[in-house]
């Protein structure tokens, strides 16, 4: 593969829907533990529905995930192949997710336990906003941020 920058904003988004999956599926697991009464049957049913649904969308997930990462695609192929097998599919999950967050750090992101946060991937990639607070620097001509006072590139803070 050609050696490019991945796209920031789609690994964010992607890394942010699979912990969601992630969430919803072991919700999903213990769901049926919980004491519903009467309704114990028909829970244990629309779990079983939904999980069946997370574990598709987890492999599609790590799939989009890797092709946003710009990964080679036999990798790709064989993360997906992992995570139809038991186990395996949570190592890869963790595998996936810690190349996926290197990725974001180095690009000056902070990841917290949910991903990053949409509102600081679009500061730190918005040429218009400051890198350290969001303030928007359209047309600012003093090379300083009025709102926290760090200094501003002006070769990345000018539209061309």
């Amino acid at each position: 593969m050609a050696n490019r920058q991945p796209d920031i904003r789609k690994l964010a988004q992607r890394q942010r829907w699979l912990i969601w999956l992630v969430l919803i599926s072991m919700l999903t697991q213990f769901s049926p533990l919980l004491p519903w009464g009467q309704f114990h049957f028909a829970l244990l049913v629309v779990a079983g529905a939904l999980q069946i649904l997370c574990y598709v969308s987890m492999v599609v997930g790590v799939i989009l995930l890797l092709t946003a990462r710009d990964t080679h695609p036999i990798w790709i192929i064989l993360n997906a192949l992992l995570m139809i097998a038991p186990c395996a599919n949570m190592l890869t999950l963790i595998l996936v997710n810690s190349m996926v967050t290197r990725t974001l750090k180095k690009s000056g992101l902070r990841v917290g336990l949910m991903g990053v946060d949409p509102d600081e991937v679009e500061r730190i990639l918005n040429p218009d906003l400051c890198k350290t607070c969001g303030y928007n620097l359209t047309g600012n001509q003093s090379g300083t941020c009025p709102e926290c006072g760090t200094e501003v590139d002006r070769a990345s803070s000018q539209v061309g």
